[in-house]
C-alpha cells in the first residue's frame, strides 16, 4: 500500500498528541507496545468517525430531525398500507378492554391506562401481522409470476419443437416428390 502523501516527510511525529510515543511511556500508562493505535490516519477511515479529509462527520441533532418531519406525514398516515386496519383494531381493543375494566370496578385512571395500553399493543400487533401478511402475499405473487413465465417458456419451446418437426416433415415430403 502506498504511503500517505498528504503529510510532509520531515514531520516530527505521526503519533496522535494524546497517545504516548515511546515504549516506556506505554508501559507506564498500562498499554502494551502492540496495543498502541496505528500511526497512519488512514487506518481509522473505516471506523466512520472521520471522513477521508480528516474532518469530523456532522451528526444530526434533535432539531434537524424535527425539521425533516413534514406535516403531510401526519395528515396522510391513514393512507399507508396496514395503518388503517391497525388503528381500527387498536381503537376497538382499547375501548373493549378499558370499558370492561371500568365496568368490573376499576378506577378511571386504571381503566384509562388499560385502554391506552391495549390500544398501543393491539395496534402494533395488528400492524406487524398485516405487514407479515403483505410480505407473504408479495412472495406468493413473485412465485406465481415465476411459474407463469416458466410455463410460458416451456410452451414456447414445445411450439418451436413442433414447428421444427413440421418443417422437417415438409422438407422430407418435398425431397421425396
Amino acid at each position: 500500500m502506498a504511503a500517505d502523501t498528504r503529510e510532509p516527510s520531515n514531520s516530527v511525529s505521526a503519533a496522535p498528541k494524546n497517545q504516548p510515543t515511546s515504549q516506556t511511556q506505554n508501559t507506564q500508562h498500562g498499554l502494551h507496545p502492540e496495543t498502541r493505535s496505528p500511526q497512519s490516519d488512514n487506518a481509522f477511515a473505516a471506523v466512520g468517525s472521520q471522513n477521508t479529509a480528516g474532518g469530523k462527520v456532522h451528526e444530526p441533532g434533535f432539531m434537524e430531525a424535527l425539521r425533516s418531519v413534514k406535516p403531510s406525514e401526519f395528515t396522510e398516515v391513514h393512507k399507508k398500507p396496514c395503518v388503517r386496519d391497525a388503528l381500527l383494531t387498536g381503537i376497538g381493543g382499547g375501548f373493549g378492554l378499558g370499558g370492561a375494566r371500568a365496568i368490573l370496578g376499576g378506577s378511571i385512571l386504571s381503566s384509562s391506562n388499560w385502554a391506552v395500553g391495549s390500544f398501543i399493543f393491539g395496534s402494533a400487533l395488528m400492524y406487524e401481522f398485516c405487514q407479515r401478511r403483505r410480505s407473504l402475499e408479495k412472495q406468493g405473487m413473485k412465485r406465481a409470476v415465476e411459474v407463469i413465465e416458466q410455463t410460458k417458456a416451456e410452451k414456447q419451446q414445445k411450439m418451436e419443437e413442433a414447428r421444427a418437426a413440421r418443417r422437417k416433415a415438409k422438407e422430407e415430403a418435398d425431397a421425396r416428390s
